[in-house]
């Protein structure tokens, strides 16, 4: 466990010391690691807002739009007076990964 912790630690120290071209956030990306019966769609727009669908034999079965804000290669998503914090440790024209800091983990994303 005290491996991990100071693994993670590292992981994002060294992250933060680079800006992320953030214009790459804009756009479809699909989640890496999901069950495979449920697909999820999340789309970042110039507007700030965030879209995420998910998706399960080819028909939306959830539908959420959020309001997003980036200070420091964190991305802060309001939805319904909750607030979700993840700070981005890749991102690129194909791929993402956000962490998770409520839940200390690393979620992976392709570009849809």
């Amino acid at each position: 466990m005290v491996k991990y912790l100071i693994a993670t630690v590292l992981f994002i120290s060294i992250s933060s010391c680079h800006e992320i071209q953030t214009d790459k956030l804009i756009g479809s990306w699909k989640m890496k690691d999901l069950d495979k019966n449920i697909e999820d769609k999340t789309t970042f727009t110039k507007d700030n807002l965030l879209i995420r669908e998910f998706i399960s034999h080819g028909k939306t079965i959830e539908k959420d739009v959020f309001n997003y804000s980036l200070k420091n290669n964190i991305i802060i998503m309001k939805f319904k007076n909750q607030d979700s914090d993840f700070k981005i440790v890749k991102l690129n024209d194909s791929e993402m990964e956000l962490f998770n800091i409520k839940e200390n983990k690393v979620i992976r994303y392709v570009k849809f």
